[in-house]
C-alpha cells in the first residue's frame, strides 16, 4: 500500500535532455548579447580606448589622446593571397573619432587579434577627416550615397531622436558626434563598403548658398514645429531666377 502511494516518474529520454541543453544554452547566448546585434563573442562594437598621442616625427607617445575613443567594426577570420603564398589571420577595422567631427577608419589584416587591432587604430588615428554638420550637430539637408552595391540614405530627424542606423553606421555616427540622423542602408552590407558608402555619403554637403548660387533658386525650409511656416535659408547672388528649360523650349516654339 505504501508502494501505491509514490507516484511515479519517467525517466526522460535522450531526446528530452538534449533539447532541454539546448534551448538553455540558446537562452545564455541571447542573455550575453547586447547592443544592437553586435555579437561579443569577437568583440565588435566595444570600445578599444583612446589613441596614443603622434609626436612632431611621426612616432608615437607613451601618453593617450583622451580627447578620441575608438570602436571595434570588424573582427573577422580570413585567408588571403598574397605575393608569398596564402596567408590565414584577421581582417580588422577600428575607428577613431572625437565627437566633434573628426573621425577616421583604419583597416588591416594581422595574424594576431591584439597585435591587429593596435595597428588599425594607429592607422585610424593618422587618417582623420573632417565631417561637415551643423550648429545642433546634425546634417543640413536629406542626402545618400552611393559605394558600387551599396547605398546609403540619410535625412535628419527631430531634435528628441537619437540616431538610427546600421549597427555599423551608427558606430561612425557617434564617433563623429552627428544628432538625430536616420540613415537606412540599401544592397550589401559588407563593413568595407558600409564604411566607403559612409564616407562618400556625409562629404558630399553642399552650404545652402552654394545651392541656391548652382540651382539659381530659393532655398527654402518648411519646419513642421513651427507649423510649416516657410524661412528662407539663401537666396541666388544674382536674385535671378532662371527660365526652366521645358519653358524656354514652348517659347522657341510658339514663336
Amino acid at each position: 500500500s505504501q508502494l501505491a502511494d509514490v507516484p511515479l516518474q519517467r525517466t526522460p529520454r535522450v531526446k528530452d535532455v538534449k533539447n532541454m541543453l539546448r534551448a538553455q544554452k540558446s537562452a545564455d547566448m541571447y542573455n550575453s548579447y547586447s547592443g544592437r546585434g553586435w555579437t561579443h563573442t569577437t568583440a565588435r562594437g566595444e570600445s578599444f580606448g583612446p589613441p596614443r598621442k603622434l609626436l612632431e616625427d611621426g612616432s608615437l607617445d607613451v601618453d593617450y589622446d583622451t580627447r578620441f575613443n575608438s570602436k571595434i567594426l570588424q573582427v573577422d577570420y580570413r585567408e588571403d593571397l598574397f605575393s608569398k603564398g596564402k596567408a590565414s589571420g584577421m581582417r580588422i577595422t577600428v575607428a577613431v573619432g572625437n565627437g566633434k567631427g573628426l573621425l577616421g577608419v583604419g583597416m588591416t589584416f594581422h595574424p594576431r587579434l591584439r597585435e591587429g587591432l593596435l595597428e588599425a587604430k594607429e592607422y585610424a588615428y593618422r587618417q582623420l577627416v573632417h565631417f561637415p554638420m551643423t550648429e545642433a550637430g546634425s546634417i543640413p539637408y536629406a542626402t545618400r550615397g552611393r559605394y558600387h552595391s551599396t547605398e546609403l540614405h540619410a535625412i535628419p530627424t527631430y531634435s528628441h531622436q537619437e540616431n538610427k542606423a546600421q549597427r555599423v553606421v551608427k558606430e561612425l555616427l557617434d564617433l563623429a558626434g552627428y544628432k538625430n540622423v536616420a540613415v537606412k542602408l540599401f544592397g550589401r552590407n559588407p563593413v568595407e563598403s558600409v564604411v566607403k558608402a559612409f564616407f562618400v555619403t556625409f562629404q558630399n554637403f553642399e552650404t545652402h548658398q552654394q545651392q541656391a548660387d548652382r540651382l539659381g533658386r530659393y532655398v527654402v525650409q518648411f519646419d513642421p514645429e513651427a507649423y510649416f511656416m516657410p524661412t528662407v535659408l539663401a537666396k541666388p547672388k544674382d536674385d535671378t531666377k532662371p527660365v526652366p528649360s521645358r519653358l524656354r523650349y514652348m517659347s522657341q516654339v510658339r514663336q
